[in-house]
């Protein structure tokens, strides 16, 4: 029978995605800061926020403008210190009131700080002086963080979804434009720096060139300056999908760890909800035309579903559960726990993940409901190399001490953390692996640190060599099936496939056979 763990683990994922781009920052290579941090509510778990913009507190004489008041209206209420309750879950349609009960003025308004763009009605434009109210109707679906304007490191959230899913959207339609890109040719060396931070550039590139062909410029950016394209790939998707609506997903490349697809579904999400969840997945991923792209796309959705709950986990992989499959349940987990280690979208979300602590390895996979425990692991020691200040021994060692069950997916993720910072230098790869238990757990650490190597085409002769220079018999094995299964899926056409198993010494050649076989057989 089919389960998560197995199926998952066969195509280990993209938490190989953003993973360079939390490790770079994690070994403080240089790195372009791409987001921007927002305001939120407080937590114990949380990080402290950037010293908030400077705001001059109004006087209680500003006027607000406040709806009719219904006094029977469930109220969240300001006590000066924070919002009680920090969440207030109401069907649609509700109307909230913002009490004062402090001694100073208010200021309610969404997220993010200072703009308040993401419910921009969500605001009362002035201060709500003490012992007043000021009350909004809630009609849009969805997770709606909001804050104190005046002290902006205070606030709180408003679930709106209810018992009634209420009218879906009109159903998805992926329909590709007919419009001839033009072939990139002589790009300025300055356009492949600039295209990591501007917008503006990005929206010319992916208008002028088409998502496919900026992705890859994107991923050419990597040559010129130190810093891993995945994370910026996300913004790219975002921006595809506002140009080309659902035809994003068609229109794109996977280069970058496929972020560009990943990015265009928190777009999604973000304009659709997730009311019409299981069509619309079944839409945007009808386009992916093997398991291991399936997956990337599913991971994506995952991403976004973390970012429309606001970082809800535990909202968050409910929604995943509605997958049809065991395989993508688990690839969509693997992308929930992922954007809650990355938080690549806290930006624009305007809020931080609750759950992670600086102290404790192994949270929040020892506090979520039993399913997913095991997922949890697939990404967790990339946030272990923080806990640990980058000691990879003692990742080994928390690994080891997590549930059993945990362990493959845990030593994967931990290898493939080695091979992120370890790429052309599969010796040293060697070496960490070695920290691992020797037996399986080693094993699943070698087939971590290959497929890292390995996303792309460019990867496969990195992937090559390390698996040359493997001595154990058992963890040599694991690693040549690992990158044949891989280039299976990476190389488009016969002839590369083939010219890859070239490379590879006859003893293992002939697995290239079974590797077809085995993905014949699952599509």
């Amino acid at each position: 029978m089919e389960t998560v763990s197995e199926t998952v683990i066969y195509y280990i994922d993209a938490l190989m995605t953003t993973r360079r781009n939390l490790l770079l920052r994690t070994f403080a290579l240089p790195l372009l800061t791409l987001a921007v941090v927002a305001c939120s509510s407080s937590s114990s778990s949380e990080e402290p926020l950037a010293t908030p913009t400077p705001t001059v507190p109004p006087t209680a004489d500003i006027s607000n403008t406040s709806e009719p008041i219904d006094p029977d209206a469930p109220q969240v209420i300001f006590t000066g210190s924070g919002f009680v309750p920090k969440r207030l879950d109401i069907e649609p349609g509700t109307q909230v009131r913002f009490v004062n009960a402090s001694d100073k003025p208010f200021w309610p308004a969404s997220n993010i700080h200072p703009t308040h763009s993401i419910l921009s009605e969500l605001d009362s434009k002035g201060a709500v002086p003490p012992g007043e109210t000021w009350a909004f109707t809630f009609d849009t679906r969805g997770f709606w963080r909001f804050h104190n304007h005046l002290l902006p490191e205070v606030g709180g959230l408003v679930v709106a979804l209810g018992d009634d899913p209420g009218p879906p959207p009109e159903p998805l339609v992926l329909t590709v434009p007919d419009v001839a890109f033009e072939t990139p040719q002589n790009i300025p060396t300055q356009d492949y720096v600039d295209l990591l931070q501007d917008d503006t550039l990005m929206v010319r590139f992916i208008k002028k060139y088409g998502p496919e062909n900026t992705v890859k410029i994107l991923k050419e950016s990597e040559s010129y300056i130190e810093v891993d394209c995945h994370q910026r790939a996300h913004d790219l998707g975002r921006a595809a999908y506002e140009e080309f609506g659902a035809a994003a997903f068609a229109l794109s490349g996977h280069e970058c760890q496929a972020g560009s697809f990943h990015g265009a579904t928190e777009a999604l999400f973000a304009s659709r909800g997730t009311a019409n969840l299981e069509q619309d997945v079944t839409t945007i991923c009808a386009v992916a035309d093997n398991p291991f792209f399936r997956h990337q796309c599913i991971h994506g959705v995952g991403h976004g579903l973390m970012a429309w709950t606001t970082y809800e986990l535990h909202d968050a992989l409910p929604l995943c559960d509605r997958m049809p499959t065991n395989a993508d349940k688990g690839s969509c987990y693997s992308g929930v726990f992922m954007e809650n280690i990355v938080g690549g979208l806290t930006g624009l979300m305007g809020h931080v993940t609750q759950f992670l602590k600086d102290d404790d390895p192994h949270y929040p996979c020892d506090i979520v409901d039993e399913q997913y425990k095991v997922p949890c692991y697939f990404y967790q020691t990339s946030h272990m190399l923080r806990v640990f200040d980058r000691d990879f021994s003692k990742v080994a060692q928390a690994c080891a001490e997590t549930p059993p069950a945990a362990h493959q997916n845990c030593f994967q993720s931990y290898g493939r953390d080695v091979g992120n910072v370890t790429r052309k230098d599969p010796a040293t790869a060697i070496l960490y692996c070695s920290y691992a238990p020797a037996g399986s757990n080693r094993v699943h650490c070698i087939e971590g640190a290959a497929q890292d190597r390995f996303w792309e085409k460019s990867g496969a002769d990195d992937a090559l060599q390390m698996c040359a220079m493997v001595e154990n018999e058992a963890e040599q094995d694991a690693c040549y099936w690992t990158i044949i299964v891989r280039a299976r899926d990476v190389f488009t056409t016969e002839g590369e496939f083939d010219g890859f198993c070239a490379q590879i010494e006859p003893r293992w050649r002939k697995w290239c056979a079974d590797a077809e076989e085995q993905l014949s057989s699952t599509t």
